[in-house]
């Protein structure tokens, strides 16, 4: 098993990962792409609508969390392409989140948001379980990190970007409990 930095609460953006990770953890990041929708739905199982929609100052609520996840999920294929293909360069992503920004993900149910998060992720592992051997040792730079990234290292960081989010998410209900 892969040994996993406690940064939980470290800004993503401040965040460093390792490249060149072996192949010998592709299923183990796999499972770990593939689960992500249902431990999130189990977390959210009890919590409240309004909870779900609730911003705390100027940071995402629990729903545009989850819609942020789901517009990403294009990123990471695309990115997953790039890598296969042999591009020198990943494509960028918006570091502004613009796109979730000017969703409505507050005016849907968590529950729906999850059951989208699912179909998206789903297409991401078919994905990813066609990948050869020869695919997940090419690598591509890393725009935002200047670091070449094979396929593992990337499932690794789409991994950790989910933890990243679903600690986000369990601190935002905790501060709901508070209230």
């Amino acid at each position: 098993m892969k040994k996993v930095k406690p940064q939980s609460f470290v800004r993503w953006f401040d965040r460093q990962f390792d490249s060149n990770t072996g192949s010998e953890y592709f299923d183990e990041f796999l499972q770990r792409l593939e689960h992500f929708p249902s431990v999130l739905n189990k977390l959210l199982k009890s919590c409240p609508i309004e909870a779900s929609t609730r911003k705390m100052g100027d940071k995402w609520s629990v729903n545009e969390n989850i819609g942020h996840l789901i517009l990403l999920e294009d990123l990471w294929r695309i990115r997953f392409r790039d890598i296969k293909e042999g591009k020198p360069d990943m494509s960028p992503a918006d570091l502004n989140n613009t796109a979730t920004d000017e969703s409505s993900f507050n005016n849907m149910l968590f529950e729906e948001l999850i059951k989208n998060l699912a179909s998206e992720r789903h297409k991401t592992i078919a994905m990813l379980q066609k990948m050869s051997e020869e695919d997940l040792l090419k690598t591509s730079m890393h725009p935002r990190l200047h670091q070449p990234m094979n396929i593992i290292d990337l499932m690794y960081f789409v991994a950790e970007h989910d933890l990243h989010h679903l600690y986000t998410i369990q601190s935002i209900i905790g501060n709901m409990e508070n209230i």
